[in-house]
């Protein structure tokens, strides 16, 4: 009697929980598989319920502010007494989230209702908690991040990386905001985690100019006999030469002057009254500064020890 009573309560708490998780769920919304519409535009996970007078006004403050961001509604609070179950949601839903792009955004939605909260708990007068909440947004923010290596070059996937571009911004704009609000260990703690956006912002930049380069042939004439040659992804008949120096391991000693960058030097072999270092794409001498032309996929450029023309 004693053991089917024991798995009575174990069954009736199971149930309970059960049920918290699915009032929690319907009360507070749920985040979507695909948190972006047709248009672009975030699906919000809202809270159905009278929201907290802070975190209202920090939606709508969120919206007023500088950066072209909107940051969805926080739902319910990490001091709320609920808070576990809507954790144990998030991380399930993610769990179940497995291909990249729908975890990319989901990652995001969580980054950016965890800066949402941690504002409005700041504003609260809990500035502990919201500082706390807000750097588990930047880790949310650095792995929807890294989910963006494994993405295409799709239209969805462009404009999700242009997107967490701007939540990038968004972020930075709201911790730089709040660093004024919180008392110096805080503040230090938000100085911390004010790095998050900024790097995002910095690779994503650096992953969009290096799509823009094209994929080239290098070959470095040292003499007849001595030849050095690879693929590599430039803009530049001066970039195609540096890095296929960095990938083969030899050394490009360059001056600039008013004209542009000069190639002085590849290795030892450096210019001379009699010879110098010319570069040619096609088989045609260049006729500007190796700095400045602008290369073409599937270029072959050339770099010869010859006679100046």
């Amino acid at each position: 009697m004693r053991k089917q009573r024991g798995g009575l309560t174990l069954w009736a708490i199971i149930l309970g929980l059960a049920i918290s998780a699915l009032v929690l769920n319907v009360s507070y919304g749920r985040a979507q598989e695909e948190p972006f519409d047709s248009t672009g535009e975030q699906q919000l996970d809202l809270v159905q319920g009278e929201a907290t007078g802070s975190a209202m006004t920090v939606e709508a403050a969120a919206q007023s502010e500088g950066v072209e961001y909107y940051l969805p509604y926080p739902g319910v609070l990490p001091d709320h007494p609920l808070y576990w179950l809507k954790m144990i949601r998030d991380r399930v839903q993610l769990w179940l989230t497995t291909k990249s792009l729908p975890r990319a955004e989901r990652l995001l939605l969580y980054a950016d209702k965890r800066l949402g909260a941690g504002w409005a708990l700041i504003e609260g007068g809990k500035a502990d908690l919201g500082v706390t909440t807000i750097t588990k947004a930047e880790k949310y923010l650095e792995r929807a991040l890294t989910e963006t290596t494994s993405l295409g070059d799709g239209g969805d996937e462009v404009r999700f990386k242009k997107r967490l571009g701007q939540a990038a911004l968004k972020h930075a704009e709201v911790i730089d905001k709040l660093r004024g609000r919180v008392d110096e260990l805080d503040r230090a703690a938000l100085d911390e985690v004010m790095r998050v956006p900024g790097a995002v912002t910095e690779e994503l930049e650096a992953a969009a100019m290096e799509k823009e380069k094209m994929e080239v042939r290098v070959r470095v004439e040292f003499s007849e006999t001595e030849v050095v040659e690879g693929q590599v992804r430039a803009e530049t008949a001066l970039e195609a030469l540096t890095s296929l120096a960095d990938q083969e391991g030899f050394e490009v000693t360059t001056k600039i002057y008013d004209f542009g960058s000069l190639v002085e030097a590849i290795n030892d072999v450096a210019n001379s009254a009699d010879k110098a270092w010319i570069y040619f794409v096609n088989d045609k001498a260049g006729e500007v500064g190796a700095g400045d032309y602008r290369l073409s996929a599937d270029d072959v450029v050339e770099w010869r020890y010859v006679e100046p023309v």
